[in-house]
C-alpha cells in the first residue's frame, strides 16, 4: 500500500467508528505506517489525516471535524494538545484568527500547507524550512515578511506567533535576540520593535505612527491588548519607554504622542551587528545624487556673485565645516547652515548647488516638493517630517553631511496665511508644512539649500532662518559673451559679443539655443553660423513672449 492508501483507510475507519478504542485497534497498521512518516502519535496521525482529507478548502474548523466524526465538540477537547503538537511541527497551520470566527468558539481553523501535502504525496518525511543562523539583514527581512503576511491575513495570529518564536529561537547569535532576552522583553514588545526596526532599515524612516502599531497589535494580540498598548505608550508606562528604547517624536519642541521613534540606545544595542553605514550607503546610491557622479560644468557670474559663491563653497569644505560647527556649538549657537538661492529661471541656481556639492564632496538629497503633497488630510505633514527624518539619519550615519536640496521651493517659502484670511483645509495644510520646515530649520545640524524664483514673497520667518541669501541676476554682457563662447567654441569673439549685447538671455536660454544648433547640425550637417544662431535667438524670444488677451 502507498502512504496515501494508508491515509485513505485511516479516514474511512475514523468516519465509520469515530475516535473510539475500536478505531485505534482496527487502524493500527495504517496509523503505524503514516505515523512513522510523520513522526507522530496515533491520535496526532488521525487528526492530521482528517485535516488532509479537506485539502483544497479554505480551512477546517472544530465544527467540521465533529460532523465528520459524528461526535460532539467536547469529545475533541482532549485532543487540543495534539493539534498544538501538529502546529508546532508545522504539519498544520492555523488559517483563521479565533477572535474573528463567526461562531466565536475561541478555536482556530486549520489547513495542511501545500509543501506538507507535497511531501506526503511523495511519501517522504516533511522537513520544515527553518530560518536558522541568519545574517542580521536576512533576519529583519524575514521579520518584515511575517508582519506583511499577518497584516494581509495570509498568516493567522497563532501562526505568526509560532513563526516569530521559531525565528528568535533559531537565531540566538544575533544582537537583536540577545538584547531582547537581556532587556526582558515579552512577545508584544519584540513585535513592536520589529515594526520600528524594519521601518528604519527598509523604508529609511525613523518615525512610526501610533495607529500603525495599534493596528498590527490588534491583528495579532487582539483589540483589548491594542488599547492597553496605546494607553501604556501615551502614559510612558510601556516597557519600551521604561527601558529607554522608544521615545515620542517632537513637534515644535513638544512631544507628539501620535508618533514614536526608536532611540539611539535601541539602535546601538539591538542593531550593533548591522552595518548601518553600508545600509545607508546602499540607500543613498538609489535615493541620493552622489557627488562623484556630478559632472563639472562652467558657470559664469559677475565678480560679486563669484565671491559669494566661493565664500559658501569654502565654508562647506569638510576641513572648514567641522571646525566652524564646533565653534558655533561651543558658543551655544545653531550649527546648521540654511542657504537660499533666488532669482529668475535659468540663472544657474540649481546648477550652482550641484557644483558646490561636487567641489565639497557632499552628496545631495534632492527633495521634490510635489512628492510631499497628498490629497489626504495630515499625510503631507507626515511626508515632510519623513524627509527631515531621513536627512537626520543620513547625517548621523555618514562621515560627511550631505546637502538637503529643496529645488524650486516657491510653494513652501511664501508668506503664511493668517486665520482671518483663510480657513480652508489646503491653506491650513500649507501653514502646517511651513511650520514643520521652520522648526526643522531651527534644529538643523547639516546643510540645507533652497532654490526659488520668488524674490519678494518670502515669509519673514524663513528669511530670518536663511544664513546665506544669494540673489542670482541675469548675467551681464561680459558673462553672456563668455557663455556663448563656452557653449559654441567656434564663435568669434565679435559674434559672441553681438549675441550677448542684442539678446538679454539667461544661461538656461543660451543653453537651449546651443542645443537647437547642435540638433540642426546633426540633422542637416550645417556648421554653426551666426545667421542661423541669430534665427534661433529670435525664435527663443517668440516662444518666451507673453500672450495678452483682452483690454
Amino acid at each position: 500500500m502507498t502512504i496515501l492508501n494508508h491515509f485513505e483507510k485511516i479516514i474511512a475507519l475514523a468516519e465509520e467508528n469515530g475516535l473510539a478504542e475500536a478505531f485505534f485497534q482496527n487502524a493500527q497498521e495504517h496509523l503505524d505506517a503514516a505515523g512513522a512518516l510523520l513522526q507522530t502519535t496515533p491520535s496526532q496521525t488521525t487528526l492530521f489525516a482528517l485535516l488532509l482529507n479537506h485539502f483544497g478548502e479554505d480551512s477546517v474548523s472544530i465544527d467540521d471535524l465533529s460532523k465528520t466524526l459524528k461526535c460532539g465538540k467536547m469529545q475533541l477537547i482532549e485532543y487540543m494538545e495534539d493539534f498544538d503538537v501538529l502546529r508546532k511541527k508545522r504539519l498544520i497551520r492555523p488559517s483563521r484568527n479565533p477572535r474573528f470566527m463567526r461562531n466565536n468558539s475561541g478555536f482556530p481553523s486549520y489547513v495542511v500547507p501545500l509543501d506538507v501535502i507535497e511531501a506526503v504525496r511523495k511519501g517522504v518525511e516533511y522537513q520544515y524550512q527553518a530560518y536558522e543562523n541568519l545574517t542580521p539583514e536576512d533576519f529583519f527581512e524575514c521579520a518584515e515578511n511575517l508582519l506583511k503576511a499577518v497584516k494581509s491575513d495570509d498568516l493567522s495570529d497563532l501562526a505568526f506567533l509560532d513563526e516569530v518564536d521559531d525565528l528568535l529561537k533559531r537565531n540566538k547569535h544575533l544582537s537583536f535576540v540577545k538584547k531582547s532576552e537581556e532587556f526582558d522583553l515579552g512577545n508584544g514588545s519584540v513585535i513592536i520593535l520589529f515594526i520600528f526596526i524594519t521601518t528604519f532599515l527598509h523604508k529609511d524612516e525613523e518615525v512610526v505612527e501610533m495607529e500603525t502599531i495599534t493596528n498590527i497589535i490588534s491583528d495579532i494580540l487582539g483589540r483589548t491588548e491594542a488599547r492597553h498598548v496605546n494607553s501604556r505608550f501615551k502614559s510612558r508606562e510601556h516597557k519600551l519607554f521604561a527601558k529607554g528604547l522608544v521615545e515620542f517624536d517632537c513637534n515644535n519642541s513638544m512631544a507628539d504622542t501620535e508618533y514614536l521613534r526608536i532611540t539611539d540606545l535601541a539602535r546601538d544595542e539591538f542593531l550593533s551587528d548591522v552595518n548601518l553605514k553600508e545600509k545607508i550607503k546602499q540607500k543613498r546610491n538609489s535615493n541620493f545624487i552622489l557627488a562623484d557622479n556630478i559632472k563639472t560644468k562652467n558657470l559664469f557670474f559677475s565678480d560679486t556673485m563669484k565671491s559669494r559663491i566661493h565664500e559658501l563653497t569654502t565654508l562647506l569644505r569638510e576641513e572648514n565645516f567641522t571646525g566652524i560647527q564646533k565653534r558655533l556649538a561651543d558658543s551655544s549657537m545653531r550649527t546648521g547652515f540654511a542657504c537660499i538661492f533666488s532669482g529668475p529661471p535659468g540663472t544657474g541656481k540649481t546648477e550652482t548647488a550641484y557644483q558646490i556639492a561636487r567641489e565639497t564632496g557632499r552628496d545631495i538629497m534632492l527633495v521634490d516638493i510635489a512628492d510631499t503633497k497628498s490629497m489626504w488630510f495630515g499625510q503631507s505633514e507626515k511626508r515632510i517630517k519623513a524627509v527631515f527624518d531621513r536627512y537626520r539619519g543620513a547625517v548621523k550615519s555618514t562621515g560627511i553631511a550631505p546637502i538637503l536640496l529643496f529645488n524650486e521651493a516657491d510653494a513652501v517659502l511664501g508668506k503664511r496665511r493668517t486665520l482671518c484670511e483663510s480657513r480652508s483645509g489646503p491653506d491650513q495644510t500649507e501653514n502646517a508644512i511651513q511650520n514643520i520646515i521652520l522648526q526643522e530649520m531651527e534644529n538643523l545640524n547639516g546643510i540645507l539649500i533652497a532654490t526659488t524664483n520668488m524674490t519678494t514673497n518670502l515669509d519673514k520667518a524663513f528669511e530670518r532662518r536663511f544664513l546665506y541669501k544669494i540673489e542670482f541676476d541675469k548675467p551681464d554682457t561680459e558673462a553672456k559673451k563668455m557663455m556663448w563662447q563656452n557653449f559654441i567654441p567656434s564663435l568669434s569673439e565679435e559674434d559672441a559679443f553681438f549675441l550677448a549685447r542684442n539678446f538679454d538671455f539667461s544661461g538656461g536660454q543660451i543653453e537651449n539655443i546651443t542645443r537647437k544648433n547642435l540638433v540642426s547640425f546633426i540633422l542637416n550637417g550645417t556648421a554653426a553660423d551666426i545667421n542661423i544662431i541669430e534665427k534661433f535667438c529670435k525664435e527663443e524670444l517668440m516662444e518666451k513672449a507673453a500672450v495678452r488677451i483682452g483690454f
